[in-house]
């Protein structure tokens, strides 16, 4: 059972507790709650109705949090979401995960905090479908409990999700100076600008993969996530970045019997050039990178990479060659005698698809050029591929890596 969950059968609850008396503060929680409350009731969203999503901030009590997840999980007969933020203790007597509130003494955890077990025991009486996010440190410890075979009937219903922002033994991070706490930044990020290229729903999967990605890429803890069945599949809203697949025509390359010479519907590069382009996308990640590979006037053949800065203000989700260094590049290739082959970017999310940036740029330019986009979803995957204009279509075509040349066959003038 996956896709938007119904906003009337729908509960959700958001805890945050920034302020306590005896453990430090988290400035950050209380926008951590506003955020996420915009976001699930934005219609292209969630759409939850404001009487639907219940936000719990400040001196809320254990027994406060307990009424409020067993109300929603009462009413709810679609989807229950449970999120929480804030300081996340250990109970030194039998290791379980409490939840801290304003009073909690970190001397007595047990007595002070809301156990999740508490939690845990209120999803059997909500809908088939549940989400538990815990933004606070040790949370990966309730993923334990999915495993649990003395709960087996609290997780075998449809779906049942719970995502944390830390190892069972480790801390979450509210770095200094952002606004929210990383975890839920990065999904406050996702929700709110969306995934370029990504499906039209965003779905737990999608969503937590993004997270994990922009996480590590920053060196923060790693999240965590357990789901059960098709939880994976529930989505928290569109995609606010989708494009509808229509918008790029893909076109199997012609058999050569009836390709004609201006009719090339392969990029033939060379296997450095191919690593010079993929060791920039690394670099950069999880920022685009762009540059250009430039060839012999009028050979279509890319021999030589030239790096271009991304001066685009969002970085992250989009590219724009820096005006100067262009400027420098053309120059260079006039004076060599070179023509502009290749353009190239990255994309730090699963699929080397073209944007409307790409296509724009592509119906722009019908000189025959190449442009080569190369994913990156995480350190040790990547996806290489490349379109250009063809008979006013934009076409994918076969990218084939050839071996490099040695320096004595560049000596000698050799092509490939």
């Amino acid at each position: 059972m996956g896709g938007l969950p119904d906003p009337g059968g729908t509960r959700a609850v958001l805890i945050g507790v920034g302020a306590y008396e005896l453990l430090p503060e988290l400035p950050g929680v209380t926008n951590n709650l506003s955020a996420l409350y915009t976001l699930f009731t934005a219609p292209d969203l969630l759409g939850l109705p404001p009487d639907r999503c219940t936000v719990l901030d400040g001196s809320v009590s254990p027994d406060e949090m307990d009424r409020a997840i067993v109300a929603a999980a009462a009413e709810a007969t679609d989807t229950l979401i449970v999120y929480y933020a804030g300081h996340g203790l250990i109970d030194e007597y039998d290791g379980t995960l409490h939840l801290g509130s304003h009073r909690t003494d970190p001397a007595r955890v047990h007595a002070t905090a809301t156990p999740y077990e508490w939690v845990r025991r209120s999803l059997p009486r909500g809908p088939e479908r549940r989400l538990v996010m815990l933004d606070c440190c040790f949370s990966g410890r309730a993923l334990n409990s999915m495993a649990d075979d003395r709960i087996t009937a609290v997780t075998a219903a449809e779906g049942t999700a719970v995502l944390a922002a830390a190892h069972e033994n480790r801390v979450a991070v509210a770095p200094p100076g952002e606004p929210y706490t990383a975890f839920t930044g990065e999904l406050v990020e996702l929700l709110s600008r969306g995934i370029p290229g990504g499906p039209e729903l965003l779905d737990l999967e999608t969503l937590f993969g993004g997270m994990e990605r922009a996480l590590r890429a920053k060196g923060r803890p790693a999240p965590q996530s357990a789901f059960r069945n098709t939880a994976k599949r529930l989505a928290l809203g569109r995609n606010r970045s989708w494009a509808p697949p229509d918008v790029v025509l893909h076109e199997p390359p012609r058999p050569a019997s009836v390709r004609g010479p201006d009719q090339r519907v392969v990029l033939t590069i060379s296997q450095d050039v191919c690593d010079q382009i993929v060791a920039h996308a690394r670099e950069e990640y999880p920022r685009l990178a762009c540059g250009m590979v430039v060839g012999p006037a009028g050979s279509d053949r890319p021999e030589h990479l030239i790096r271009i800065t991304n001066a685009s203000p969002a970085p992250e989700t989009r590219w724009e060659f820096d005006a100067m260094e262009t400027v420098r590049a053309y120059r260079r290739m006039e004076r060599n005698g070179e023509d502009l082959v290749v353009v190239y970017h990255s994309r730090p999310e699963p699929g080397a698809y073209l944007s409307k940036l790409d296509i724009a740029f592509l119906d722009e330019d019908r000189n025959g050029r190449h442009l080569v986009i190369v994913a990156i979803p995480d350190p040790d995957s990547v996806e290489l591929r490349s379109h250009r204009i063809s008979d006013a279509r934009v076409m994918e075509e076969v990218v084939r890596v050839v071996p490099s040349r040695q320096p004595s066959d560049q000596r000698r003038g050799a092509s490939w």
